[in-house]
């Protein structure tokens, strides 16, 4: 789950007048099951949304989270460090021995306290239009500014710490194409927390909103030449090109050529991916341009059906992305 789709979570169920528990990851080490940008949910009914890292660590949590809302618990913003180990000396076990450690900010949110700074930070999060804003969270609770940050960010200074999330998620992908592949591949992505955007030129490969998750942005384009006037953060972004035709990959790739990106690849086979890179020789595009794109892009897995190819390209994206 990305976080602006946590986050309107977490707002649908303030509107509606509950308090919530919700615990994020703020900071990890290597061998930790939560990671920077885990989060959870817990409502007075158990009911959950998302994950810290599961297990015993996670069980503990949600029953304590359920008991303390059902008991009118509202308490600061904390922090809480865990350590997934089972040895003498251990300061704070979390009840896991699978090594690392790891930070979750731990929030009681109140509807008539909270509400009102989540709506603000959610609206930040649909704009996605340059305006970013931040959330930022200390002993003293939470509040929107207007910083300029990127990513997720705990500091400390001796007992003083400070949290802040910017409304720009900086994993971001956009697919040009929204197919059966492309479908399969912007739920995947969506679910391991990337922003997600589709671009097509056939209104009804994007129109029936039960084939795609809420999160996902659909824009139908006159032409495939309008591809970087509707990236909104292009130098944050991979761009997987994966259209009905060679001819219309073509197209796009030409289009987005020279738009300043994090990441460009096409799907297909290593003779289609040759074939475009001799056809965009032809039109001109500069050799050091053609090299910069990747092909075919996904894990070699020798992947056929959509959900396949769908993991196949996700799992390089994460690969790139830890490796990193």
């Amino acid at each position: 789950m990305n976080t602006a789709a946590f986050w309107h979570a977490v707002l649908e169920r303030l509107d509606a007048g509950k308090p919530l528990f919700v615990a994020l990851v703020v900071a990890n080490t290597r061998g930790s099951p939560g990671t920077l940008g885990a989060r959870l949910l817990v409502d007075a009914d158990g009911n959950t949304l998302g994950t810290i890292g599961g297990g015993i660590m996670e069980a503990n949590l949600v029953r304590a989270a359920r008991d303390g809302l059902r008991a009118g618990r509202d308490a600061p913003p904390a922090l809480e460090q865990l350590e997934h180990r089972d040895k003498p000396g251990t300061e704070h076990p979390s009840g896991l021995i699978c090594a690392g450690e790891q930070t979750n900010l731990d929030l009681w949110l109140q509807p008539g306290r909270d509400a009102t700074t989540i709506r603000a930070f959610c609206a930040a999060l649909a704009a996605e239009n340059g305006d970013a804003a931040t959330l930022q969270i200390d002993a003293d609770g939470l509040r929107v500014t207007r910083a300029r940050d990127m990513g997720m960010r705990l500091s400390r200074e001796g007992e003083r710490w400070q949290y802040r999330e910017s409304s720009v998620n900086v994993e971001r992908l956009a697919i040009v194409g929204g197919g059966h592949c492309g479908k399969a591949l912007a739920r995947l992505a969506a679910d391991v927390g990337y922003s997600v955007d589709v671009f097509d030129t056939r209104a009804e490969a994007l129109g029936d909103d039960a084939d795609w998750p809420v999160a996902v942005r659909r824009v139908h384009l006159g032409d495939y030449a309008e591809l970087p006037s509707h990236l909104h953060w292009p130098q944050l972004t991979t761009v997987a090109v994966m259209t009905a035709a060679m001819v219309q990959d073509v197209e796009a790739l030409t289009a987005l050529a020279e738009a300043n990106l994090h990441w460009l690849g096409v799907m297909g086979s290593a003779a289609k991916i040759h074939e475009i890179r001799s056809r965009l020789a032809a039109r001109g595009i500069a050799q050091e341009r053609i090299a910069a794109i990747h092909g075919p892009i996904g894990l070699p897995m020798k992947s056929d059906t959509p959900p396949e190819i769908a993991v196949s390209i996700v799992a390089e994206l994460l690969a790139r992305r830890h490796a990193a």
